[in-house]
């Protein structure tokens, strides 16, 4: 995008914008003074839901953004308590290498997509780390619980999981099957089964697919169908990252 500056106003949504291209020059608002600095390659602005924004740039920028909302971070509160409102620190050209690899992980991940439920998994990591990084809320406790799943929940998610491999699943759906917000969840699935829970699903679709595909029975359209993938180019593709190889090619190897 070109040099921009715009009008001032009041954020919806916590705001972040991450610098993925060449430095720029950014300036901002601080009550009546303009401030600015260098946004290097990485570095990023946030901003808390209500606070007055101004940014201009100076030169051509090549920039991700993401609006937050308030209630996805009373989501990942919900173990704390009291459970506060959280806000972050108002932060202008500050690095972070975490969030920009965040950042890069969601944008080649929507680029070319793997398990459906990975960019979700991500992207409540990412608000986690922000939290914990930016964040400045008063709140004590951890921001997830120790432990792991007790059996009977594992037994159940595991169900969950088996009945939908040919559909859609979301973490959120996963996680009130065992009784916990999906920021919980996600935590205490990895640590119940080492890995965390699209790694898993990927795995199971993936397995069913070798098993389709060695029965020959199937097209591979329909075997991406019944594994719950967008299509036979989206299960092409994330065969071939698994196996090195096409599911056709696995196809005749097995035959």
């Amino acid at each position: 995008m070109g040099p921009h500056e715009y009008e001032e106003h009041v954020t919806v949504g916590h705001q972040l914008l991450v610098n993925l291209g060449a430095p720029v020059r950014f300036g901002w608002r601080e009550g009546d003074r303009r401030c600015g600095a260098t946004l290097a390659t990485g570095e990023l602005c946030i901003q808390s839901e209500g606070d007055a924004n101004a940014p201009l740039w100076r030169d051509e920028m090549t920039f991700a953004t993401a609006s937050i909302p308030p209630s996805m971070i009373a989501a990942a509160l919900l173990d704390r308590a009291p459970v506060p409102t959280a806000t972050f620190a108002k932060r202008h050209c500050v690095s972070d290498p975490a969030a920009y690899a965040y950042v890069r992980s969601l944008a080649g991940e929507l680029a070319s997509p793997t398990e459906p439920l990975y960019a979700e998994v991500l992207s409540l990591a990412f608000v986690l780390h922000l939290l914990r990084a930016h964040g400045q809320s008063p709140g004590r406790k951890q921001l997830a619980p120790k432990g792991k799943l007790s059996p009977a929940q594992l037994g159940k998610v595991m169900e969950l999981i088996h009945e939908r491999l040919a559909s859609s699943l979301t973490l959120k759906e996963m996680a009130v099957c065992a009784g916990y917000s999906p920021f919980q969840f996600a935590r205490l699935f990895k640590a119940t089964m080492g890995m965390a829970p699209h790694s898993c699903v990927l795995r199971l679709r993936l397995q069913r697919a070798c098993r389709l595909l060695h029965e020959g029975k199937t097209s591979q359209a329909d075997v991406a169908l019944a594994t719950g993938f967008y299509d036979q180019p989206h299960f092409a593709n994330v065969f071939r990252r698994a196996f090195g190889m096409t599911p056709g090619a696995f196809k005749s190897k097995r035959g």
